[in-house]
């Protein structure tokens, strides 16, 4: 590292939740370390801009607004060498397969039937376990990995993992700004009829195992919080035979407790085999004429920030197998999208 400084000019994708902040508040929620007269300065000179022109610090945003901020960062490697990229490992703890590692990133794609964590009434064979086996000896002594995001114990696909104490607390404050894009697959009950919308319910949240590890059976107690929820979706391809059921590809905005298979539910279209929310009778004949055993829900797409370099990274992962020939039955293998089609695994 040689110290020296250069420009880097960042954009902010304004999500709808941001819509009514004004530039300097989108701005700061990004930059906190940015002052507010730091981009009122920018402002003048031409280094904040909205849609291109220059940028009036207190006029609103819109989701789907660009907003660009010239700032100062250390000259970095734009890039870290590649470590592994789409490769299947095992452990002592179960395997899962690596889709990009460098020296301070991990990303994997997690197996359907795999726990993220442990939890109140499950321990034994999880994600973060298989991980640690993983990386054994490859993180600084005393510092223990952890997942980034999470997902359902039947949904499969991407999961990030910091190496490092800086790379997992900025996973983890990019996560909680609402840095990463995080795109879904999923099956859905039925026939669609718009091609792409947003669904806006709210969702209950219960106390959960975090809950109960925190506040032990005090938290059975606890009323139910209402949250707020915005999921989008576009389909990707109908089918009407054997079954009537559309293929959708899903965005998640808010990132709320089984959310997108409560959407789902909620319009009508719960996501194939989902014992909890699903549709018994649609569940059955899924698994009857295609042999799936498993939900039909992948996480295929992470957009994001390298934690290291602040490169734009688009990982994706590869559809699994099962899932692929359940398409195929449906004759909708070849609405998924292009950049999950090459890979058979």
């Amino acid at each position: 590292m040689t110290g020296e400084m250069v420009t880097v000019v960042k954009n902010i994708e304004i999500s709808g939740e941001w819509t009514g902040l004004t530039v300097l508040e989108a701005v700061r929620r990004v930059f906190p370390e940015l002052s507010p007269r730091e981009i009122f300065k920018k402002a003048r000179t031409g280094e904040i801009k909205k849609g291109g022109r220059p940028a009036d610090p207190l006029g609103k945003v819109v989701g789907g607004d660009i907003v660009s901020v010239a700032v100062l960062r250390p000259q970095k490697p734009s890039t870290k060498p590649v470590l592994k990229e789409n490769e299947a490992v095992s452990t002592p703890a179960g395997p899962f397969t690596v889709v990009r590692e460098d020296e301070d990133l991990l990303v994997v794609s997690k197996p359907p039937g795999c726990a993220s964590h442990p939890a109140l009434r499950r321990s034994g064979d999880t994600l973060i376990e298989r991980v640690r086996h993983y990386l054994g000896t490859k993180v600084e002594d005393e510092f223990q990995p952890a997942l980034a995001n999470r997902l359902d114990i039947e949904t499969s696909g991407l999961v990030l993992i910091g190496k490092n104490p800086r790379a997992q607390r900025k996973l983890g404050f990019h996560l909680q700004q609402k840095r990463f894009s995080k795109k879904y697959l999923a099956l859905a009950a039925g026939r669609l009829e718009c091609d792409e919308g947003r669904i806006e319910a709210e969702l209950e949240k219960r106390p959960d195992s975090r809950d109960y590890a925190k506040l032990g059976p005090a938290c059975l107690e606890l009323e139910p919080k209402i949250q707020s929820a915005l999921t989008l979706y576009r389909v990707l391809g109908r089918a009407a035979h054997p079954l009537s059921a559309t293929l959708v590809e899903i965005e998640l905005l808010t990132g709320r407790n089984h959310q997108i298979r409560r959407h789902f539910a909620h319009l009508g279209h719960p996501v194939a085999l989902d014992s909890r929310y699903g549709d018994r009778g649609f569940n059955r004949e899924v698994a009857e004429v295609s042999g799936l055993s498993r939900m039909f829900l992948h996480a295929f797409y992470v957009g994001m920030e390298h934690p290291a370099t602040g490169e734009r990274l688009e990982i994706f992962s590869d559809l699994p197998r099962e899932l692929r020939e359940c398409l195929t039955v449906f004759g909708l293998a070849g609405a998924l999208p292009a950049r999950i089609t090459s890979s058979a695994r």
